[in-house]
């Protein structure tokens, strides 16, 4: 059992360096795009900006939908995960298995 929830652990931690480095990196170059940016250009294709935040308008149901869709196979994705990382934890692991018998105690402990 604490195999189990030491995997979690270990596959939680690693997801969340792989979205938090995409996601900084995807803010960073939002900020180099507006430091780049200037007034004129921004006046000068404001209806192209408009445009494209009207673009995105998407119905609340559809979200909805898509946001349950998105969430079954991100948490299938961690469990999967989950599993591989127990399954190759039990490999290594050089204890006895639950339930094995133990074995006869050295013949200096008599």
């Amino acid at each position: 059992m604490a195999r189990k929830i030491v995997a979690r652990v270990i596959v939680a931690i690693l997801l969340g360096l792989v979205i938090g480095y995409f996601a900084g990196e995807s803010v960073a170059r939002d900020a180099a795009k507006g430091k780049d940016l200037t007034m004129k250009e921004y006046i000068a294709d404001f209806e192209g900006h408009k445009q494209e935040l009207e673009s995105s308008a998407t119905p609340m149901a559809a979200t909805l939908v898509g946001g349950v869709i998105i969430l079954i196979v991100v948490l299938g994705i961690y469990e999967l995960l989950a599993l591989v990382v127990d399954k190759g934890l039990a490999a290594v692991d050089r204890r006895n298995p639950a339930g094995a018998p133990p074995s006869a105690p050295p013949y200096w402990q008599g």
